[in-house]
């Protein structure tokens, strides 16, 4: 592994503990300030909007004026300006909306170069390895960050100190990525410079809608991504007002899922290529709708926990599939742009989940719509892959 990945996956790494312990803490930060709904689901609107209009478009505009690593060092630094603005207008609502608005923006436009990057410095015979190594880690970090959040939230520590850690982890990224020795050639070919805004702003959607695998993965994870949208504001208030608990157990929560999630990466590791693709996503589908029924019907904090762990691992198996099968079905030359078309799909789903969630009135209304998302998941229970997908 050369010098230049070893970078881009300790920076990566680095800032993906900041970001768990910033996810952890925010939702509670959020609760705790205003005691709505309302507040927590325009929160997660406002930090996933730009994903829809702003990932798409932005970065074809900034990679012909900018390599990748100066983009990715602009984003980390951004970030951190941004974080450290959310800690100093904590109590004011709607300015910390606009904050995570924010936030989101350079979220986006870090995320569609981050793997393009990495696979731009990696040779094509360690590519799968490096790949793993960094999903490993990933779900190691996903698995460590919650449970040791969880642990100082048990122990009094405030939620407000995570989001200082995640300020100084997106500074400790952007040092990281500075060192890297960038050897990118940005100079379009004729035929690319003269390609019009439209075209360049939907190239990666054209790309999706031409590959029948591409529209499959799409279409699933569109269907989890709403699923999603809808149940994780919804969480926090099931505790509090269904279970009657405080905000240690949904700290907890989110670490057991965390844990799940890593043996669920396991499993998928050495189960992969024995398993076809979508029987991974059936699998992944069958333990988020038990997890969603599980809520439902049983309100006990044992359940909860159980349906935490379901979660886990259904949310690891379906993402672990995603980012495999889009990075493998895309070509290096075109990962930023379908990347971004991706992103801006799924979190259309994503906001129109946070949206149905924004109608949540009463605590047992939660109820109703962990049953409606587990109805939906098993809309992508029983919808068939290509079977060309098979061999990849």
């Amino acid at each position: 592994m050369n010098k230049n990945i070893r970078l881009l996956l300790f920076a990566k790494w680095i800032s993906n503990f900041g970001t768990q312990l910033h996810s952890l803490a925010f939702p509670i930060i959020v609760y705790n300030q205003t005691h709505s709904s309302t507040i927590l689901s325009l929160a997660f609107i406002a930090e996933t909007l730009p994903w829809l209009f702003i990932g798409p478009i932005i970065p074809h505009t900034l990679s012909k004026k900018m390599s990748d690593k100066s983009i990715l060092v602009l984003c980390d630094l951004m970030r951190f300006l941004i974080v450290i603005g959310i800690l100093n207008f904590i109590k004011i609502p709607y300015i910390v909306l606009c904050l995570i608005f924010f936030l989101g923006c350079f979220n986006s436009i870090y995320g569609s170069f981050r793997t393009s990057i990495i696979k731009s410095n990696t040779d094509d015979l360690t590519l799968t390895k490096t790949i793993g190594i960094s999903l490993g880690v990933d779900d190691l970090i996903n698995m460590l960050a919650p449970a040791f959040g969880a642990l100082l939230i048990s122990i009094g520590i405030l939620p407000t100190i995570f989001l200082m850690a995640d300020s100084v982890s997106y500074l400790l990224s952007a040092f990281l990525i500075l060192k890297i020795q960038s050897h990118e050639d940005k100079h379009l070919s004729e035929s690319e410079s003269n390609l019009n805004f439209y075209h360049k702003a939907t190239e990666g959607f054209h790309i999706i809608w031409n590959n029948i695998e591409l529209k499959w993965l799409v279409i699933l994870e569109g269907i989890r991504s709403l699923v999603e949208g809808i149940s994780i504001p919804l969480l926090i208030l099931y505790v509090t007002q269904i279970l009657l608990k405080s905000e240690t157990t949904f700290a907890w929560s989110r670490a057991i899922s965390s844990i799940f999630s890593i043996l669920a990466s396991l499993m998928y590791i050495k189960f992969e290529a024995k398993l076809a693709k979508g029987k991974f996503v059936n699998i992944g589908t069958a333990f988020l709708t038990t997890s969603l029924l599980s809520m439902a019907f049983f309100n006990e904090i044992y359940v909860f926990y159980l349906a935490s762990a379901f979660l886990g691992i259904g949310m690891g198996i379906r993402q672990l599939v995603s980012e495999n099968l889009l990075i493998k079905l895309t070509d290096n030359c075109k990962l930023p742009q379908v990347t971004s078309a991706f992103n801006a799909f799924i979190s259309s789903l994503y906001l129109l989940g946070y949206g149905i969630s924004i109608f949540q009135r009463e605590g047992i209304s939660v109820v109703y719509f962990f049953v409606t998302c587990s109805l939906l998941l098993l809309i992508g229970y029983f919808y068939k892959a290509p079977s060309t997908l098979l061999d990849v």
